[in-house]
């Protein structure tokens, strides 16, 4: 049966494609854009073309259309795990159905709630709470409090962005965790004894084998929280941790899932390399294991960088900060990962032709990666490997300068201007926090940058972030955090679109509608470029069309 072409007439796109950034119709044939411009002309040329018949679909008529979203770094993997606990959270993270999680301001009005659950559950099974905020409450969680909530039940709670975890006595002793034997990652009370604090992946890996069910992401998870990409315009996601907890387990579940048609959406693992830092075996081990992972490819999976980390979070005061320290007078941590460690990594992976993506938030940690990315290139001269600093709050002018020319790109956090900016001035004081991700430096500067949400860092509301990357306001106090870093609307479209996927090294694919991309598009009730730039966040998402194939979002969550 021929392939049936079909053009879709809109109130307006949005191409992103500078030499023709506008048009009122797309015509599309199998997957891919045919051609974009005026309706009638479109359809003239399709009159005298070996593209018939097509077939004219006035379903978005009246709708926006801009190229597909990309988020080039979300959680897939983790989205579906902490989505299948309980949120106890500060703000208001969406249901996959519509809608939002309830809200509880206080450690005491969480606590309850730990209560409530544990009467509700059956008994035996774990209970395993996400989202909470030490900084929004004002005070950590202990084990004693937990305690006070179940004795018999092991309960897991996971602070806001997954860098904190607080468990009860448990957990700790089904681990083996007790006075005289506390492992690195489990933090200690005054006297010695674990406080049920624990920190990153390491602390959370001490108690993992507790949680056997929590961790099994599996495709019913993931395709739950689904929904979430559809309802925000996301076309393409990049899971930013692949594998963390086992690289083919990961694989064969994206592949499966991918694999089903009505699954409409792309994913670009970053296969996670902090398990590989041991020795130079491990590291050869894992670039065999990634080259050959990428010969498994398909349209809708693949794989990208490889996923580094360095310095932690200063939300979860985890990260080093460098001079002078903390401003509310935190001890300052370690590094997260060995310097020297990280440094052979991306060498080796640069060297083996892998590009690399970086968590890094302090200007120590930044200054790892563009120092490790220079050794890289002066070894071996590779162009266009498209390295790329991850959250990058408190780079500096000197390192985007830096990091223009060694062609490294940067992906700023600035959601969490929003959502913690009012934290973050009392952690890091008025000028680092004023500074945090410069959006505007490195746009004066013509570096490669990008925003995302990061979820479970902040929820999965790309428009959220789009708002927070223009207004950079903070959710308490209004507070406006580094006025002449703000940027316009046109540069957030570009960062979520064409940009990302340049990042992403896919700007041949998608990023924007021009022929023989693929037809994947943002479908809007508004017009981003005409609207009242303080509504951004509320912007109505009709859906998306993906391959051609439009598929309408469940329900839209506005921010």
């Amino acid at each position: 049966m021929k392939v049936k072409t079909k053009v879709f007439p809109a109130r307006k796109i949005i191409t992103m494609a500078p030499e023709h950034p506008f048009a009122r119709a797309v015509a599309v044939r199998n997957g891919r854009v045919l051609a974009v411009g005026d309706p009638g002309e479109i359809r003239h040329w399709l009159d005298l073309s070996a593209f018939g018949p097509y077939e004219v679909d006035t379903t978005l008529e009246d709708k926006i259309l801009l190229p597909g979203l990309v988020d080039a770094h979300t959680h897939v993997e983790l989205q579906a795990l902490i989505y299948s606990g309980h949120f106890v959270a500060q703000i208001p993270w969406p249901r996959p159905e519509g809608g939002f999680y309830p809200v509880f301001s206080t450690k005491q009005e969480v606590l309850d709630r730990l209560r409530e659950l544990d009467r509700t559950l059956p008994p035996g099974e774990a209970l395993y709470a996400a989202a909470y905020d030490e900084n929004k409450t004002g005070a950590f969680l202990h084990l004693d409090e937990l305690d006070s909530v179940s004795t018999d039940r092991p309960i897991l709670v996971s602070n806001l962005v997954f860098h904190r975890f607080w468990v009860n006595s448990p957990v700790l002793q089904r681990a083996g965790i007790g006075p005289d034997n506390v492992p690195d990652g489990v933090e200690r009370d005054p006297d010695g004894r674990p406080n049920g604090t624990l920190l990153e992946a390491k602390g959370l890996m001490q108690v993992l084998s507790v949680f056997p069910d929590l961790v099994a992401v599996s495709e019913e998870k993931i395709r739950r929280i689904l929904p979430l990409f559809t309802a925000g315009g996301i076309t393409t996601a990049c899971e930013a941790a692949l594998g963390a907890l086992g690289l083919e387990t990961s694989l064969g579940t994206f592949q499966g899932l991918l694999s089903d048609p009505g699954v409409k959406l792309r994913i670009v693992g970053l296969p996670w390399a902090g398990n590989a830092l041991g020795s130079e075996e491990m590291l050869d081990a894992f670039v065999g294991q990634v080259k050959e992972a990428a010969t498994r490819s398909t349209d809708k999976f693949r794989i990208g960088p490889a996923k580094l980390y360095t310095d932690g979070s200063i939300i979860s005061r985890t990260s080093p900060m460098g001079w002078p320290g903390y401003w509310d007078g935190t001890a300052e941590p370690a590094m997260q990962t060995d310097p020297q460690e990280f440094k052979r990594a991306l060498v080796r992976f640069h060297e083996a032709g892998l590009s690399t993506v970086t968590h890094a938030n302090s200007r120590p940690g930044c200054q790892l990666v563009l120092d490790a990315v220079a050794e890289a290139q002066a070894r071996r001269y590779r162009p266009d490997m498209r390295h790329r600093i991850d959250h990058a709050y408190n780079i500096t002018e000197a390192q985007l300068r830096r990091a223009k020319a060694l062609g490294v790109e940067v992906q700023f956090f600035t959601p969490q201007i929003y959502y913690y900016g009012d934290a973050h001035l009392r952690l890091q004081g008025p000028d680092r926090a004023s500074r945090m991700c410069p959006t505007a430096t490195a746009k004066r500067l013509g570096v490669s940058w990008g925003f995302h949400m990061d979820p479970p860092g902040t929820p999965q509301l790309p428009w959220v972030g789009a708002w927070a990357t223009v207004h950079r306001e903070t959710m308490e106090t209004g507070t406006t955090l580094g006025e002449s870093q703000r940027v316009g609307v046109e540069d957030v479209l570009r960062a979520m679109t064409i940009e990302a996927a340049y990042q992403l090294h896919m700007d041949g694919e998608v990023g924007s509608i021009e022929m023989g991309k693929r037809a994947d598009f943002c479908v809007l009730e508004a017009d981003p470029l005409e609207m009242d730039t303080t509504q951004l966040k509320h912007m109505p998402v009709w859906g998306t069309v993906f391959g051609g194939e439009l598929n309408p979002a469940r329900t839209s969550n506005g921010g």
